[in-house]
């Protein structure tokens, strides 16, 4: 917790009358509320100076008064800095709050208000907020999910931000990733979200989808991330396929004990022959597909059940 420079700021009253004035060395700046917000960058940080310098801190900083009088900043910590660093004088706009986390959903919905964000900025508060509300929310989702009336977190920022629904749960994702991200290295996830270092907004999303921590932890830079990323994909798709071949299985023999039980009643030689047809060519598919020798030889033994059925022992059925 730091304390400003002393000197007095102009209170101003929500008609943008002056009230009243505050000691600005009664104004603290809590860590964990300045980190809340991503910082300016570099560039932006230095314009906005400029622009301080040549005409005044112009917007009041947003201060909360708690109960016991004691002053929190809210919005304007590059403001106070610069103001500080160059003695000029700002004026403040007092906010009540009942807890800290009140003070944080305004501070999002003041970003979100800004209309110079960028396509990922926006984004991640976005899914900031849904994250925010849905664990508001609880297990209030989870009921309407069973079919109870009502709206979805999702939805419900859907609707404010003119937004589908897969939006909002892909933002959800966005801002999870880069959370998991900030932890280790607040760095690249500032970098990223300023445009300074370019990523793809999937890889991102993908870190948030690994379950196992460590595999996303201590992430050092954005080769890293893709890297990190394309692990994870290779081991969905690895999933996805080995789930695939298990299906695959399980039809294959399906089939094939559908094929036991009625091989003795076709009613025809037809009948049978085309069965064992689609055998063989799902049998030799397999065994390409997959170098397998068992789905091989199973076609081995449909085309001698073919051989039985012309010359053998089922010739005259």
């Amino acid at each position: 917790m730091e304390d400003t420079a002393m000197q007095e700021a102009v209170i101003i009253g929500d008609n943008g009358s002056e009230v009243g004035t505050v000691s600005t060395g009664d104004i603290q700046v809590q860590s964990e509320l300045k980190r809340f917000i991503p910082p300016l960058t570099a560039d932006s940080k230095q314009q906005l100076e400029q622009n301080i310098k040549h005409n005044g801190c112009l917007d009041p900083l947003t201060v909360w008064k708690k109960t016991d009088g004691e002053l929190v900043l809210i919005d304007g910590h590059n403001r106070l800095e610069i103001c500080q660093r160059n003695g000029i004088s700002f004026k403040v706009r007092l906010h009540t709050f009942t807890s800290k986390e009140q003070a944080k959903d305004w501070m999002l919905n003041h970003q979100l208000g800004r209309r110079n964000l960028n396509p990922d900025q926006l984004s991640y508060f976005r899914g900031l907020k849904y994250e925010r509300m849905k664990k508001k929310r609880g297990g209030y989702d989870k009921v309407l999910s069973s079919g109870q009336s009502g709206d979805k977190t999702s939805e419900i920022l859907a609707k404010e931000f003119n937004v589908s629904d897969r939006t909002i749960l892909r933002d959800a994702e966005f801002a999870k990733g880069l959370e998991l991200i900030g932890r280790t290295n607040p760095e690249l996830k500032h970098d990223i979200l300023s445009g300074n270092v370019k990523v793809k907004k999937g890889d991102v999303q993908l870190i948030a989808q690994e379950k196992d921590a460590r595999k996303v932890s201590n992430i050092k830079n954005a080769a890293d991330l893709y890297n990190r990323a394309q692990a994870i994909r290779r081991a969905k798709q690895a999933h996805k396929d080995k789930q695939a071949m298990m299906e695959e299985d399980a039809r294959i023999k399906d089939a094939s004990d559908e094929l036991k039980l009625k091989d003795p009643v076709f009613s025809s030689k037809e009948e049978r022959l085309q069965m064992h047809k689609g055998r063989i060519i799902s049998a030799i598919n397999k065994a390409i597909s997959r170098k397998d020798k068992a789905s091989l030889k199973q076609a081995k033994d449909y085309l001698k059940r073919i051989e039985d059925e012309l010359f053998g022992k089922f010739a005259g059925a």
